[in-house]
């Protein structure tokens, strides 16, 4: 069960674009990470996601496997969800090497009114990894499906690139606070 608030009440909570602020403008090193699946593996990370004026933060872990766990979340309540990350190896900072599918299962809709309502989305996260201070931080673009309806959402890597939605950021929750969460099963 992932606890979260509704979906009509979603706040812009400035929280981790405020302490990357913080870190951009104190002494703290941040610097580029050429980093590996061991680097990332089994570690909380805090995913704040920005579409539009719309602001969420997920507990997540990017599991050996290349599997995703997600956990509580101040977003919509995830009905279910799937996902997937894996590193371009070989890739260029400008090809932003992190990647990461989710798809996520909601149920909207309230009984009496128009009925219930299940919906899916589909969200790409490419983004660099870099350190900050003693975390591993990944931010960078959060792509959608040009076509949503489509079987094939994905379509290839140029309709994706024209779908830019938004701006994430994931740090690794545990040595920036010191706080380990709870893995939610999916």
């Amino acid at each position: 069960m992932i606890l979260a608030a509704p979906a009509d009440s979603f706040t812009a909570s400035s929280s981790h674009f405020e302490v990357a602020k913080r870190f951009a403008a104190s002494n703290i090193a941040v610097s580029p990470l050429q980093a590996s699946r061991v680097d990332l593996s089994s570690k909380e990370f805090q995913l704040e996601e920005l579409e539009d004026k719309e602001e969420c933060e997920t507990e997540m872990w990017l599991n050996e496997d290349g599997s995703v766990t997600l956990g509580v979340t101040n977003g919509p309540p995830v009905k279910d969800y799937k996902g997937d990350w894996h590193l371009l190896e070989t890739a260029s900072e400008a090809d932003r090497p992190f990647r990461m599918r989710l798809t996520r299962s909601y149920d909207g809709g309230s009984p009496g009114n128009l009925g219930d309502i299940s919906y899916e989305v589909k969200r790409e996260f490419w983004g660099n990894i870099e350190m900050v201070g003693d975390s591993i931080s990944v931010s960078g673009k959060t792509h959608g499906s040009p076509n949503p309806d489509s079987g094939n959402a994905y379509i290839d890597e140029l309709s994706l690139l024209e779908s830019e939605l938004g701006f994430f950021s994931m740090i690794d929750a545990v040595a920036s606070e010191g706080i380990e969460g709870e893995k939610q099963k999916s």
